[in-house]
């Protein structure tokens, strides 16, 4: 992660850096959600000043100027750079695999920071399209269940989903309440995409961010 101060791009000690941060960071450059902090110049080391360190945001905040932090320093090493993984989603398709027509994998869910699986009581074509909609594609071509694509880990958010369709978000359908399922992670359910008409790429679920402007 890079900010312009001073007519200077610099980077951003990874001291404190946490999804909290990274939350901040990704919502100046328009996504959705942070994926992940990544530290210790994960993406490479950058040059010039190291404008700030100490980075304490709540999540909250439109800017990494309003978090507490501290100024420019200069006993930290450009090995210490922070980054960033930015999502354009709240939701993922994983473990499956990406052809010249298809994008296929588990269903996950983004909520409050964490990752959680669907169950595939009720899963049929109409769920997996919004899926796939929401990731940027026009239709599903299959909705696979019984964790064809392995099962996930973590916690299970939905349960009896029964989409129409015209929902641009899962949490829209009608399910049974958002925690609450009788299922276990070998009922997890997936999605499989038509991709030849894609609003964007494969890469379009997650961003790595070196940079933002201010």
């Amino acid at each position: 992660v890079e900010v312009y101060l001073n007519n200077q791009w610099g980077t951003i000690s990874d001291d404190l850096w946490d999804i909290n941060d990274t939350q901040v960071a990704c919502k100046m450059l328009g996504y959705a959600n942070a994926l992940y902090a990544r530290t210790s110049a994960y993406y490479g080391p950058g040059t010039g000043p190291i404008w700030m360190n100490n980075v304490a945001c709540t999540g909250s905040e439109n800017s990494l100027f309003t978090c507490y932090f501290d100024w420019y320093t200069s006993d930290k090493s450009h090995y210490e750079d922070a980054g960033v993984i930015c999502s354009y989603s709240e939701v993922r398709l994983v473990n499956g695999e990406k052809t010249s027509s298809a994008l296929s994998g588990r269903v996950e869910i983004l909520r409050n920071g964490s990752w959680y699986t669907v169950c595939d009581d009720f899963w049929d074509i109409t769920d997996a399209t919004v899926v796939c909609r929401q990731l940027g594609y026009q239709y599903a071509i299959s909705a696979p269940q019984s964790a064809t694509y392995g099962p996930g880990s973590g916690s299970i958010l939905l349960d009896d989903l029964q989409c129409t369709g015209h929902e641009s978000n899962l949490l829209e359908c009608p399910h049974i309440g958002e925690g609450r399922h009788n299922c276990a992670h070998s009922e997890d359910a997936s999605a499989v995409c038509f991709t030849d008409f894609q609003k964007g790429t494969v890469s379009s679920s997650f961003y790595s961010a070196s940079v933002f402007c201010l």
